[in-house]
């Protein structure tokens, strides 16, 4: 079961939504996810919205709000490697 909704975006603009059982297995696939945007396609900051599954006593109670949001975590921008290190 779904338990966890991850909503990654940059610049305000929806990438991807993945669900997953586990907060931790989804925050890895989330981070590898990130990582991989940033070498391949833009060097921007990405920005994770998690979100819980709701938690219902009875199906006559649903509201349709079934994930509540949790929290945001941010991912900054890489930093450019130095081709010539100072000496």
């Amino acid at each position: 079961m779904n338990l966890y909704k991850f909503e990654i975006t940059v610049n305000g603009f929806l990438l991807r939504t993945h669900f997953s059982s586990s907060e931790e297995s989804g925050l890895r696939w989330c981070k590898r996810y990130a990582s991989k945007f940033q070498k391949e396609v833009a060097n921007l900051e990405i920005k994770v919205a998690i979100s819980k599954r709701e938690k219902q006593k009875n199906p006559w109670e649903y509201h349709g709000k079934p994930y509540i949001y949790d929290r945001t975590m941010k991912k900054p921008p890489r930093k450019p490697k130095e081709k010539n290190p100072p000496e």
